[in-house]
């Protein structure tokens, strides 16, 4: 891969955290099933949880693809 489209995809990866971020802002009833409308429950506790974590990581993978084709120019 190019210097150029790296850094376009870690753009790209954290411009989608970000959308869904926000998304998940304004929407959280998305993160409830339907079976759980009426129940507060850990499952619901643990899958929000396990989505911060996916988008912390796919945010971190985004900003590494980034800082490493910025180190790449410096050193040409």
């Amino acid at each position: 891969m190019s210097k150029e489209s790296v850094s376009a995809l870690g753009y790209i990866l954290i411009s989608i955290v970000l959308i869904i971020s926000i998304y998940l802002l304004i929407e959280p009833n998305s993160l409830v099933p339907e079976a759980y409308k009426l129940a507060v429950d850990g499952y619901v506790i643990a899958r929000t949880l396990v989505i911060l974590f996916i988008l912390y990581l796919v945010s971190k993978l985004g900003f590494l693809f980034i800082n490493n084709s910025t180190f790449a120019h410096r050193n040409i």
